[in-house]
């Protein structure tokens, strides 16, 4: 089977119609739901840019593979999902955004893509944009890039089936609406009235007026990525490849859009710890979309409610084309799930991976933001949200999903919370153990985060922030 792996950056998992969003306009993927399998406990494990990507390439948790926060590689001796599906015979590439290191990109800087067509920089500018091919000059495009990026993924697959059409291909599409700057979008996908938003009751009555804004523009490059989606989709079936494609579409995050007061790195205004889009352990940080259609694989129109996180993707996707995976990746197997059999039943001193999910900020956002949300460890259940910070800079948080599900109220240390607390505190101490993170007592340097060996890709700009 090909793989069309396609994900947007920080759209959370209630910003689909598929998913009950009566507002937003996504008739493509909603149809792409229809005719396969929606995940409704998908999360993002560490719910920022660079360490997502981290985990969707290796498999593996940043202390694993190198990547604890954003504009930092990988580690380059361990196996990645695009080198173990080339020496399988695939035919593979990621085009869009990267985020995982700096151009040029010869062979030894693509972790085993025959093609990386990346945007230049991490492409906070959503038109007009040029692309690194490989180790070439970089070309310039004209227009909006999540179209131009769906061109080239088009002319990939146009390409694979002349050239190399006896062998499959798994291609990788990265777009990078709805990130903020959330008005950058073309006008014709304008189509939403602040007056029609209905904000959850998290958001702050003072943000409300900012937050509908917000949302109507986040909602118009949603419908935007959605006619994207439409286009590949349409190509699949032109290029007679639908029948031998499995497709998923997801997203490296969510976004607060002023839930819980967040806003964005730029607001000055706000506290450091609130100028957070994303990386909290809230819903609307990790909680993401995840919509796979495998042709006799999945059955059309279900849904699973089976926690998945981010790390269980590559052993998924090897699982599902009959590729036999490595020692080394830290998830598990999830094809049987997507084809509607039973989740398996795991001993008592495991994780539990089906009834809950690891989750994790391990550094500062960004070179410079030391005041953000800090280091921090979660468990996400059907029932509750739990997570507490390193040398408790926060104060633990427990939130009951079941009483409260727009987590606004802390029951951390109320009495009737005490099993609870326990019962999520051993969940937690079960996957570090499992997943051998060193969060508790790993080497840290001056700033406190975790020393792993990580490198920034670009040392020579941030090399003088330490990560540790």
């Amino acid at each position: 089977m090909n793989i069309l792996f396609v994900f947007s950056d920080q759209q959370r998992y209630t910003a689909l119609g598929a998913n009950g969003n009566k507002v937003v306009q996504t008739p493509n993927l909603d149809q792409m739901a229809s005719e396969g399998m929606v995940c409704d406990n998908m999360f993002s494990n560490n719910p920022l840019c660079t360490p997502f990507r981290g985990i969707l390439l290796t498999g593996r948790y940043g202390w694993k593979n190198g990547v604890i926060c954003n504009e930092m590689e990988p580690f380059r001796d361990i196996p990645t999902l695009p080198s173990v599906l080339r020496d399988a015979g695939y035919h593979t590439g990621h085009i869009g955004v990267w985020h995982l290191g700096m151009p040029p990109y010869p062979e030894e800087n693509r972790y085993g893509l025959d093609l990386l067509k990346a945007v230049h920089g991490i492409g906070g500018n959503y038109y007009d944009q040029s692309y690194h091919e490989n180790d070439k000059a970089p070309i310039q495009t004209e227009g909006w890039s999540p179209t131009a990026e769906t061109s080239f993924a088009i002319d990939f697959m146009k390409d694979h089936k002349e050239t190399r059409g006896d062998d499959p291909f798994a291609l990788f599409v990265s777009w990078r609406p709805p990130h903020w700057p959330y008005p950058a979008h073309p006008k014709e996908f304008e189509v939403y009235d602040p007056a029609n938003m209905d904000l959850p009751g998290n958001v702050p009555p003072q943000m409300a007026d900012f937050a509908r804004q917000e949302l109507t523009d986040y909602y118009a490059s949603c419908t935007g990525l959605d006619a994207e989606m439409g286009r590949l989709l349409s190509a699949l079936k032109d290029l007679d490849l639908a029948d031998d494609t499995i497709v998923c579409y997801s997203s490296d995050h969510g976004d607060h859009l002023s839930s819980h007061g967040y806003g964005k790195p730029g607001d000055m205004w706000l506290h450091p710890h609130m100028r957070a889009s994303k990386a909290t352990p809230y819903d609307e940080s990790a909680h993401i979309p995840f919509i796979i259609r495998w042709p006799g694989g999945t059955t059309p129109g279900t849904r699973t409610s089976t926690f998945m996180g981010a790390i269980d993707i590559v052993p998924g996707l090897l699982g599902a084309c009959g590729v036999e995976a490595p020692e080394g990746f830290q998830g598990r197997d999830i094809s049987p799930i997507w084809q509607g059999e039973e989740s398996p039943v795991e001993p008592e001193h495991t994780p539990r991976a089906n009834e809950s999910v690891y989750l994790m900020n391990m550094g500062p956002g960004w070179p410079n933001r030391e005041e953000w949300v800090g280091r921090w460890r979660g468990v996400r259940t059907e029932r509750y949200t739990y997570a507490r910070w390193y040398n408790n800079e926060r104060h633990p948080w427990l939130f009951d999903r079941q009483e409260d599900p727009l987590e606004t109220r802390n029951i951390a240390y109320s009495d009737e919370a005490r099993p609870a607390v326990q019962e999520m505190e051993e969940r937690l101490h079960r996957w570090m153990e499992s997943t051998e993170d060193p969060f508790e007592y790993g080497k840290r340097g001056p700033r406190g985060f975790l020393d792993v060996g990580q490198r920034w890709f670009n040392q020579e700009r941030y090399g003088k922030w330490s990560a540790s």
